[in-house]
C-alpha cells in the first residue's frame, strides 16, 4: 500500500503562528541580539584597548579585519553545514564559536592574539544570520513569514545597542575584558539551552526519511492535533531546477538571474549601510553642522533600521516584495539625495537634516533585512542556507569597500563639497533599487498565497532532475 504523501510547506502555510513559530521567534530573537552584542563589542571596546594596552587606532584595524574574514568565512561554511546536518546543529555551533572566541579575547594578552580569537567568534557572527533567516523561514506561514524575518534580523542593531548601555555600565566598574565575559557566557546559556529546546526545520526534515517520524511529532505540535504518525511521505513541494551542487545550482540557467541581482543588491546595500554606519558623523561635521547635529543624526538613521524593517515587512505582507521593497530604497535614494540638497543651503534645517537621516536609515536598514527575506525566498530547501550564507558573504565585499571609498575622498585635493558624496551615496541606492526590482524571484502578498495555494492533499510529486 502507498503511504500518504504529505506537503510539509503546505501544512506550514496552513498553521498558526502561534504558539510554536512564535516561540521559535523569540529564540531567534535572543540569539540575534547575542549576536549583536557580541558584534559591536570592538567598538565600545576599541578606545579602552587604545589606553591600556597603547595602541593607535590604524592598530585595530587587523582586529575588525579579522573579524570580517571570519564572518565571510562562517557564512558560507556554516550555511552549507545547515544543508548538510540540520539548521538546528549548525546554529548551536555558531553559538559554540562565539562562546569559544569571546572567552579566548578575554584572556588575550597581545593584539596577535585578540586578532586570532576575533577571527574565531567571526566564524559564529557570520553564521548566525542566515542560519536564522532559513530556520525562520521553514517554520512560519508565507502569511506572517517577511515580518517575522524582519524583526529577527533588526535585532541585531538591537543588540549592538544593548552592548553601549551595557558598557556604560560594565566597563567602568570591571574593565573592559568584562565586555568578553559577558559575550561569552550568554552564548554559553543559550548554547546549553536551544542544544534542547530549539526544533529542527520541518522542511530539512522532510529531506531526509529517517527523520520522518520526528517530523510527524513536529507538525502534530505545530497543528495542536495528532494528525501525523510518521508514516507518510514527506515532500517539499518546489520550484526550480537542481544541479549536481548547491553552488552550480545556484548558478544554473533557472537561479542565475536571481543570484546574480540578489548578490548586487546585497553588496551594495551593504556598501551603503557601512557607509552611513561609519560615516555620517564625520560627513554632517564636514558640511558644517555641529558634531551634536551629526551624533543625532547617525543615531536617528539607526532608530529608523525597526521603522523600516518591520514596518515594511508589513506592507509585504499585503502587497509583496517587489514594490514595497523597491519604493523602500528609492526612498533611502530620495533622502540622500535631498541631504546634498539639505547640506548645499545657507541656512540648513536641522528638523528637516534630522528627517532625511530617519528616512534614510529606514531605507537601507530595511533594506537588510528584506535581502535576507527575499534570498531565503529564492531558493530551494536543500540550498538554502548555503545560498543565502554565500549572499551574506558576498554583501562583505560592499562593506569592505565602503572605508576605502571614504578614505579616497577625503584624501581628494581639493575635497569635493559632502554633497557631492552625498549624491554618490544616492547613486549607490539606486543600483540597489534598480536589482532588488530586477530579482525574479520576489515574495508575493500574502492574499495571492492563500489564493494560490490549494488544501493540502494526498499527491505524488516526482524528484527534480539534475541539470546537465
Amino acid at each position: 500500500m502507498q503511504s500518504k504523501t504529505v506537503d510539509v510547506g503546505a501544512v506550514i502555510d496552513s498553521a498558526k503562528f502561534f504558539p510554536v513559530p512564535f516561540v521559535i521567534s523569540i529564540m531567534m530573537i535572543i540569539i540575534m541580539l547575542t549576536d549583536g552584542f557580541d558584534l559591536f563589542t570592538m567598538g565600545y571596546v576599541g578606545p579602552h584597548l587604545i589606553e591600556d594596552w597603547g595602541l593607535s587606532r590604524q592598530d585595530l584595524g587587523p582586529v575588525n579585519s579579522a573579524g570580517l574574514i571570519g564572518m565571510a568565512i562562517g557564512s558560507v561554511a556554516l550555511g552549507w553545514l545547515g544543508d548538510r546536518i540540520g539548521r538546528k546543529r549548525a546554529y548551536v555551533t555558531c553559538l559554540f564559536f562565539l562562546f569559544v572566541g569571546s572567552i579566548l579575547c578575554y584572556y588575550s594578552n597581545s593584539l596577535t592574539e585578540l586578532t586570532l580569537w576575533r577571527g574565531v567568534t567571526g566564524l559564529g557572527l557570520g553564521g548566525v544570520t542566515p542560519l536564522a533567516t532559513t530556520l525562520i523561514s521553514e517554520w512560519t506561514s508565507a502569511k506572517v513569514r517577511s515580518v517575522v524575518v524582519a524583526c529577527v534580523i533588526v535585532s541585531v542593531p538591537l543588540g549592538g545597542t544593548l552592548a553601549g548601555i551595557v558598557e556604560q555600565f560594565v566597563i567602568p566598574q570591571y574593565g573592559w575584558r568584562a565586555m568578553f565575559m559577558i559575550g561569552a557566557i550568554v552564548p554559553l546559556i543559550l548554547f546549553a539551552l536551544f542544544s534542547y529546546l530549539l526544533p529542527e526545520s520541518p522542511k530539512y526534515m522532510a529531506q531526509h526519511r529517517e527523520l520522518h517520524p520526528k517530523l510527524a511529532r513536529a507538525l502534530n505540535r505545530l497543528l495542536g492535533e495528532k494528525r501525523f504518525d510518521g508514516t507518510e511521505n514527506f515532500v517539499v513541494h518546489e520550484g526550480g531546477q537542481r544541479s549536481s551542487h548547491w553552488f552550480t545550482t545556484i548558478w544554473n540557467s533557472y537561479y542565475r538571474r536571481a543570484t546574480t541581482l540578489i548578490w548586487t543588491a546585497f553588496a551594495v546595500n551593504s556598501f551603503v549601510l557601512y557607509l552611513f554606519t561609519n560615516y555620517l558623523r564625520i560627513l554632517l561635521e564636514s558640511g558644517g553642522q555641529p558634531s551634536e547635529i551629526g551624533s543625532r543624526g547617525l543615531s536617528l538613521f539607526s532608530l529608523g533600521a525597526a521603522f523600516g524593517s518591520i514596518g515594511g515587512a508589513f506592507f509585504i505582507g499585503w502587497f509583496g516584495s517587489r514594490w514595497v521593497g523597491s519604493g523602500l530604497a528609492f526612498i533611502g535614494a530620495a533622502a540622500t539625495g535631498f541631504i546634498a540638497v539639505t547640506l548645499l543651503g545657507e541656512a540648513t534645517s536641522t528638523f528637516q537634516l534630522l528627517t532625511l537621516c530617519l528616512l534614510a536609515g529606514a531605507s537601507v536598514n530595511g533594506m537588510q533585512a528584506f535581502m535576507y527575506a527575499v534570498a531565503a525566498h529564492s531558493y530551494p530547501t536543500e540550498i538554502r542556507g548555503s545560498a543565502v550564507g554565500m549572499a551574506q558573504t558576498f554583501s562583505r565585499v560592499g562593506a569592505v569597500l565602503s572605508p576605502s571609498v571614504a578614505s579616497f575622498y577625503f584624501a581628494m585635493q581639493p575635497t569635493p563639497h559632502v554633497s557631492t558624496f552625498f549624491w554618490f551615496v544616492a547613486g549607490c541606492a539606486l543600483v540597489t533599487t534598480l536589482s532588488f526590482y530586477l530579482i525574479p524571484s520576489h515574495i508575493p502578498p500574502s492574499r495571492a498565497v492563500a489564493a494560490a495555494t490549494p488544501a493540502p492533499e494526498p499527491q505524488v510529486l516526482e524528484k527534480p532532475a539534475l541539470e546537465k
